[in-house]
């Protein structure tokens, strides 16, 4: 009934006994994510954002990660489209954001220079409708200025481009939280969705930037991206920089922030506080990784 409902009016599906398997798979796997997070198995690393002139550590984006029990340190494709799929979106979304809040405020209590600290939305905490409430109380509750967090929302979140979706991010915005558009490229977002949306930044996909060198078609999307952010005063990042070819290829092209494995991969807050101590602010901390 589910799969039927998801494929349309007038849909049909033939039930087969697969279905009750994967039905409690998915099932079995969100307890045992719920059990994860009550238990301190859930945890968030992070990824360090450079300004490539410089090589100054800008910022870093949060990723969800799971300290299995049994299996060791789980990669989010391998349990992240279980809670997406279910009501524990909204729980693990704001537990994300407060958690994130609670690492940044410890990092400026510590003394350490200052960064920016994105956090990924899920599409529950959008439809919720109470984002801008609960992002406000938790940045009330660890005393962070708003200038630190930024949100970064999926092509999905911004198709959707309804007030119930822009109004709650236009009052972040004003407040001074960043919105960030992710992965820009890969779905469907237009133009017209940059123009009505309260964004500061897109993420240019690793998709892109993985081929640069050889594919002179996603050589010609990266430069545009490039261009349309420079054009509406937006700061482009481009993810998933692995090599010091690709570095170059994107600086020649104009780009002056970067994210991805040359620079330092995921890394748990406490460790990242370390090494950010060991570097201070006038060395990167990729150079020091």
């Amino acid at each position: 009934l589910d799969r039927a409902r998801h494929a349309g009016p007038r849909g049909y599906r033939a039930f087969t006994p697969a279905m009750r398997d994967a039905a409690t798979e998915r099932r079995a796997l969100q307890d045992a994510l719920l059990d994860g997070l009550a238990a301190g198995e859930v945890a968030l690393h992070y990824q360090p954002q450079i300004e490539l002139a410089s090589g100054r550590l800008r910022g870093v984006e949060a990723l969800i990660r799971w300290n299995h029990p049994t299996r060791g340190l789980l990669a989010p494709a391998e349990f992240l489209p279980a809670i997406e799929a279910s009501t524990l979106a909204t729980r693990f979304g704001q537990w994300c954001l407060d958690e994130a809040c609670r690492q940044a405020a410890a990092w400026r209590k510590a003394g350490l220079p200052r960064i920016g600290v994105a956090v990924n939305l899920f599409d529950a905490q959008i439809r919720a409708g109470t984002l801008a409430e609960v992002v406000t109380q938790a940045l009330a509750r660890h005393r962070l200025p708003p200038e630190i967090l930024e949100l970064e929302v999926t092509e999905m979140i911004a198709l959707a481009d309804a007030p119930a979706t822009l109004e709650p991010l236009r009052r972040l915005r004003a407040l001074g939280v960043g919105i960030a558009l992710d992965d820009f490229g890969t779905g469907y977002a237009s133009l017209s969705t940059l123009k009505s949306f309260p964004l500061t930044k897109l993420k240019i996909d690793r998709g892109f930037v993985r081929d640069v060198l050889h594919d002179a078609h996603d050589a010609t999307i990266v430069k545009a991206v490039l261009d349309i952010g420079r054009s509406l005063d937006l700061i482009v990042i481009a993810e998933g920089i692995e090599t010091p070819e690709q570095e170059a290829a994107l600086m020649g092209m104009g780009c002056r922030y970067a994210q991805g494995y040359r620079y330092g991969r995921p890394i748990p807050g406490d460790l990242l506080g370390l090494r950010l101590a060991e570097s201070g602010p006038a060395r990167t901390l990729a150079r020091s990784a």
